[in-house]
């Protein structure tokens, strides 16, 4: 592969998308969006409270506004990547860059390359609509460099396999619908899927609940209570649902809340609580159902709290996420490497060459 072919494929496919009006109307639209969620969201806090605690209103929304980021990213990248080798098959343009001296494999990257430089722009246009919300959040430089990080990566992914889909299908319209509906699978019906199974991913235990009790000689006060045959809901065992979510790869990117600080968010005792630090630790609190932390209600205040039943474990799930967008993504260009390599042996009913 050479630098310069893998460029002239990359700038072909730049010029052929910035000669259409229609992106410059999406980013302009994209941006006063984004820019109207950040001032509708703070002006309440500005105008009702007189601009006083508006740290936890503003961690919130940089959350939202990183998530509506991603979810453009997943609606725009299959749009500019799906279509990108069955549309130059169809057009007849495929058959040219093939006849030339550059290679397949300069071809299929120059694609992705410019699939996911279009679709970094609407990231690099959100990044100033959401750095006052940060600055006014709390939110830590390397908390913003992470979830960044995190849409580049699966921004990067999205569009590798959207090409290895419009080297899977004939069709440009049937490549663009595959990918839309990937995407829909692994946001929306993966975690509706994780969530059905607990009706019967159950199982009966002999467990030790602690509670805090209340009476007029001691106020909070741990008890434990033998219980037998307790219904616990194992939804660590389908937890793999999850782990190609999007949303949840975000969250994983938030820095991590202590349970002992989580509902004394915005105080001196906790730090800000946002949607992805939410949605980070309700995933974790279902991770390890079975250990015997999982069952203390009590709080370290209170007298008799059970100082040996050790810490649930926190362990991290992004690996494993990003681990298959990676499989996806490498095993999505390798596939469109070998698809349009030549000479073809093989060729669909109807394919147009030149």
């Amino acid at each position: 592969m050479r630098p310069q072919g893998l460029w002239l494929v990359t700038s072909l496919e730049l010029r052929q998308r910035l000669r259409s009006k229609f992106w410059y109307i999406a980013l302009a639209v994209w941006t006063v969006v984004l820019i109207g969620v950040g001032v509708l969201g703070l002006l309440p806090t500005v105008v009702l409270g007189g601009g006083t605690d508006m740290a936890p209103i503003a961690a919130v929304i940089f959350s939202l506004q990183m998530i509506l980021v991603l979810f453009a990213m997943l609606l725009v990248v299959p749009a500019l990547s799906a279509g990108s080798i069955n549309g130059d098959r169809t057009a007849g343009t495929l058959a040219t860059l093939q006849a030339s001296l550059l290679s397949p494999t300069e071809i299929v990257l120059g694609k992705i390359l410019a699939g996911w430089l279009t679709g970094l722009a609407f990231l690099i246009l959100a990044l100033p609509s959401a750095v006052p919300t940060a600055l006014l959040g709390g939110i830590g430089p390397l908390y913003a460099l992470r979830v960044v990080v995190v849409i580049v990566l699966l921004t990067m992914c999205v569009t590798a396999v959207g090409v290895g889909l419009s080297a899977l299908t004939n069709r440009q319209l049937g490549s663009v619908v595959l990918a839309y509906v990937l995407v829909f699978g692994v946001t929306v019906v993966g975690p509706m899927i994780w969530g059905f199974t607990a009706a019967f991913l159950q199982q009966e235990r002999d467990v030790t609940v602690y509670r805090t009790s209340y009476s007029e000689s001691s106020y909070g006060e741990c008890e434990a209570r033998e219980e037998s045959d307790y219904t616990v809901y194992r939804l660590d065992l389908s937890q793999p649902l999850l782990w190609a979510n999007p949303v949840v790869l975000l969250a994983e990117a938030a820095p991590g809340v202590d349970p002992e600080t989580f509902w004394y968010s915005g105080t001196d005792d906790g730090p800000e609580v946002d949607l992805l630090r939410i949605i980070q630790a309700g995933l974790r609190s279902t991770s390890n159902p079975t250990h015997p932390a999982s069952f203390n209600g009590c709080s370290p205040s209170d007298e008799g709290y059970p100082e040996d039943l050790g810490e649930v474990p926190n362990r991290p799930i992004w690996p494993q996420g990003m681990a298959m967008w990676v499989l996806a993504g490498g095993g999505s260009t390798a596939f469109a490497i070998w698809r349009i390599s030549v000479p073809i042996r093989t060729l669909g009913k109807g394919t147009r060459i030149a």
